[in-house]
């Protein structure tokens, strides 16, 4: 190569697509890594940059909070996550490359759609034995904890009993609990005024609903009835879990439990029904 024609290769070369590396060393790495990538075995199929960038714009915007007078607050950390072994494998450049052309999507996206976020936008790429081939993953970064916990405290809140009229009288609302416990069935009678206080759930004897089982835990849920007469269930922080009909609710977070539901207390199984 002549002097003046290194001037051109390299300009060529620094304005190639992340495409375009990604497919030279997948190619490279044979058809084993272009599986973990997510790449068919069409020649011309595969994970482009251009793929990742809408899965994650699809997901900022799933992850923006409505903060009213504040904005709508977008996700600023962009995790770029590799599979295990793949990312060894991958020359620097290559994942250098990669994070730029997200973080410039990330910014040019929350700034089309006029998002505010808590922080500078960036990419922090890492190794995850979870991953399959490469994800981007929006977080809220050094802010998640903290938003995390005004999430739940939003939700505890909801469970708070309302003010009510002193003059004004709810009837009492009696429910059966038909509990499964270690394959042995039992009920125990049960009475919630709507907007009345929580009861409590949990291993120890002196909740309102007592479940002797190792997998509950002392203070492991509250049970709700609101205004309208909807009986309601929120975890309050049990290790083994609260569930309805198998599927896991948050905590703090507050579930309608309908008629025929399955409450799960750790392994321990509940329905629940209104009597006269």
């Amino acid at each position: 190569m002549t002097e003046e024609q290194k001037p051109a290769a390299k300009k060529k070369r620094e304005e190639a697509l992340p495409e375009r590396l990604l497919r030279r060393v997948l190619e490279s790495m044979g058809d084993v890594v272009d599986r973990k990538f997510g790449r068919t075995v069409e020649p011309k199929g595969g994970l482009t940059t251009s793929q990742l960038i809408e899965r994650m714009k699809k997901l900022i915007d799933e992850r923006v909070r409505d903060e009213g007078r504040k904005g709508r607050i977008a996700p600023h950390h962009m995790k770029l996550k590799v599979e295990w072994g793949t990312h060894s494998e991958a020359p620097p450049e290559i994942i250098k490359d990669l994070e730029h052309e997200i973080l410039a999507a990330a910014i040019d996206h929350i700034n089309d759609h006029r998002y505010r976020t808590l922080g500078p936008a960036k990419v922090e790429t890492e190794v995850d034995i979870f991953t399959t081939g490469i994800s981007v993953d929006p977080t809220f970064g050094e802010f998640e904890e903290e938003l995390r916990q005004a999430d739940e405290a939003k939700r505890a809140a909801k469970l708070e009993v309302p003010r009510r009229s002193p003059f004004e009288k709810a009837p009492d609302v009696n429910l059966i609990a038909r509990i499964n416990m270690r394959n042995e069935v039992h009920e125990v009678r049960l009475i919630l005024k709507p907007g009345g206080r929580r009861l409590s759930v949990g291993r120890v004897s002196d909740n309102e609903l007592s479940l002797n089982d190792a997998s509950v835990s002392k203070i492991h849920a509250a049970l709700t009835m609101n205004q309208q007469g909807t009986l309601l269930v929120a975890d309050t922080g049990s290790t083994n879990g609260t569930y309805i009909n198998g599927r896991r609710i948050s905590y703090g977070e507050a579930r309608q439990i309908e008629d025929g539901d399955v409450v799960g207390f750790g392994d321990v199984e509940v329905r629940f029904r209104k009597t006269e």
